[in-house]
């Protein structure tokens, strides 16, 4: 649940930046070359999309390899829930 709002806070955040900036950052220009849009008002849309979905996706895989190695760094003791310590389920 975390690395979906993750994703979806850093797409957000990217794509609103292509969009406001009006420089071409990388891979949105390329992809957009690449595609063979014709030169039309619409392209910044479809660069901004593809900058946002490759800069968060990026960011998530950032975010999801950290937390796996943080919680493989973890003692055993510390991962357990509360009731899990009474000896109560958790569901």
């Amino acid at each position: 649940m975390k690395a979906s709002a993750i994703f979806f806070a850093f797409f957000l955040l990217f794509t609103s930046a292509a969009i406001a900036l009006p420089i071409p950052l990388f891979p949105g220009n390329m992809v957009s070359t690449l595609v063979g849009f014709p030169a039309s008002e619409y392209i910044i849309y479809f660069e901004a999309l593809a900058n946002g979905i490759t800069y968060a996706f990026v960011t998530w895989m950032v975010f999801s390899l950290l937390a796996r190695k943080l919680d493989s760094s973890m003692p055993t003791e510390k991962k357990r829930r509360p009731t899990e310590k009474r000896g109560l389920s958790a569901y």
